[in-house]
């Protein structure tokens, strides 16, 4: 009998990107694996009360129904744009038959999921989710060394998915991922902003609704200097 709980971390894009370069001379990436959970959408992911739960119950899926030795992929894409941590990255996913690349000698694709039905006339990949993806892709691609063509979107490997989502353009998609990357915020400025200007605002808040807009802010400029929320 399969094990029934397993615990999953979160990760902004940066930590994760720290740990991808861990793996550097561990393990050889050949291909970067793109897919949409189809289900659960996003609408089912805002829903949760306790989000880990969620990626818990697509491993039981893999594990108990789809007889998989753990989650298919190697990492999850949250509409918040962190990233869940998935299998091993030792291990090949299994992305899709045929494609796995399942060697002995540390050989196989990078494969992600991101939590959304991306079909035409259902949800959107937009900012902060789109970005983490791109952004991770493209770490990928400069620690492996690997081409733009070494982007594999589920359905071109198995025609009869529109997996990413038939919404989503692959080449507008490679395109993202290619495009020089602009400086970020550092984290060191965004918490001079915080410290110097928003904690002052804080304190002087007269009503608990302004106190949470300045703290929602705040978050803001963590996220986007790839610092954890508080």
């Amino acid at each position: 009998m399969p094990v029934q709980h397993k615990m999953f971390r979160r990760y902004t894009l940066q930590e994760y990107i720290a740990l991808l370069e861990t793996f550097v001379g561990k393990v050889v990436f050949t291909q970067v694996h793109v897919h949409g959970t189809w289900k659960p959408t996003i609408a089912d992911y805002r829903a949760a009360a306790d989000k880990e739960r969620l990626i818990q119950s697509m491993w039981r899926f893999h594990v108990g129904t789809r007889k998989f030795n753990d989650i298919a992929q190697h990492a999850t894409i949250d509409p918040d744009g962190y990233i869940w941590e998935g299998r091993s990255l030792l291990q090949p996913p299994a992305s899709s038959t045929g494609f796995n690349d399942a060697d002995q000698d540390g050989r196989h694709p990078f494969m992600f999921e991101m939590i959304g039905n991306f079909d035409i006339g259902a949800e959107t990949l937009k900012s902060p989710q789109l970005d983490t993806a791109v952004g991770l892709t493209r770490a990928i691609l400069e620690r492996w060394k690997l081409p733009a063509a070494a982007i594999k979107f589920h359905r071109e490997m198995q025609p009869d998915k529109t997996c990413p989502g038939s919404a989503i353009d692959k080449s507008w998609f490679v395109g993202l991922v290619t495009k020089k990357e602009q400086p970020g915020l550092r984290p060191e400025d965004a918490d001079r902003i915080i410290r110097t200007w928003l904690q002052p605002a804080w304190n002087a808040a007269g009503s608990r609704n302004e106190k949470d807009e300045i703290h929602r802010l705040a978050n803001e400029l963590r996220k986007a200097s790839g610092q954890r929320i508080s």
